[in-house]
């Protein structure tokens, strides 16, 4: 049996494997933690709270999948446990690079596309998944083909999503962000190459949880999802609060920094000052969550307002 419906039924050395999957992603999310609440100074904004719910999300997926796949619980209430903690696992993942897309994109259309992509997925993945999976697990054993076949496609569906949002973090930190980020020195070149390197490998990772799924080991890919999606999280974290240091720092301060201290010494102050403007603020670090980055053209405008938003938006960048 691989999980579907009930605890595994799995050799020993496959037990084993599974241990520690589930350790190893324990252990991230306790890294994770540790990371939030050292650099958060005020508990509040869209990103620290879709931070804080995500990587417990993995947590709560984690515990509960350990204890159901090894009897030490009842059956159908850690399936449904399981269900709170993928939601929060893989969709409050999303809506964490939802979150900071404004550091890097100019257009508010690309936020508002994310954002309907993120519901949209939400409704037409999770819930008939949920809704299969419990079932299942119900004893209606008619639902096992279905669920079987929509694991598949949910799985697909938001590896699609994540690949989509990384692209785009690839792309406009190549076309928008670079000539902005290369003003800052050498410092402002890493972040650019980390940036695409880690938007990269969350891209492979996904590749490898499709493999793992796609070659019929359910129970290898349920077990190897919250280890997955740790390390996304934690490098996802590093990289973005580092692109938020060199935005709001200027070049000499950068460069004087690397000259004294090194980068290393460089830490995040979670507070901007907003120098009148009084949208310079990223969320959760003091920012209304109203504010989702600098206010540029609606849908409506023409490709040459659309071309002049960037501009300015650019000259917000490079003055900050």
């Amino acid at each position: 049996m691989a999980g579907e419906n009930g605890p595994l039924d799995v050799s020993r050395t496959l037990a084993m494997v599974i241990a520690a999957l589930f350790a190893l992603a324990c252990w991230n999310v306790l890294q994770i933690m540790v990371a939030i609440f050292t650099t958060f100074r005020r508990c509040q904004g869209l990103y620290f709270w879709s931070m804080l719910i995500s990587t417990l999300g993995i947590l709560l997926h984690t515990i509960t999948s350990f204890l159901r796949y090894f009897a030490l619980a009842p059956n159908f209430p850690m399936c449904v446990l399981i269900c709170i903690g993928w939601y929060a696992m893989v969709t409050g993942q999303s809506v964490v690079l939802y979150s900071r897309l404004h550091l890097v994109t100019c257009v508010d259309r690309y936020s508002r596309w994310v954002l309907g992509m993120i519901i949209f997925n939400f409704c037409a993945l999770h819930i008939p998944t949920t809704v299969l999976f419990l079932g299942l697990n119900r004893g209606i054993q008619s639902f096992y083909n279905p669920f079987d076949i929509y694991e598949r496609v949910q799985l697909a569906g938001f590896a699609i999503q994540e690949t989509i949002i990384s692209g785009l973090y690839i792309w406009e930190t190549m076309t928008s962000l670079r000539p902005v980020l290369a003003l800052k020195g050498t410092r402002g070149k890493r972040v650019i190459t980390n940036l695409i390197v880690i938007n990269a490998i969350a891209i492979l990772l996904d590749a490898s949880l499709l493999s793992t799924e796609y070659t019929n080991h359910f129970d290898v890919q349920t077990t190897y999802k919250p280890v997955v999606y740790s390390i996304k999280l934690l490098l996802e974290f590093t990289v973005l609060n580092s692109l938020l240091v060199v935005i709001r720092t200027s070049p000499s301060t950068i460069e004087d920094a690397q000259k004294l201290h090194g980068d290393a010494n460089l830490r995040l102050e979670p507070r901007w000052s907003d120098n009148g403007s009084g949208n310079i603020a990223p969320l959760g670090f003091g920012a209304d969550d109203s504010d989702h980055g600098y206010r540029q053209t609606s849908s409506r405008d023409s490709p040459l307002k659309e071309h002049r938003s960037r501009e300015s938006c650019r000259s917000h960048f490079e003055s900050v």
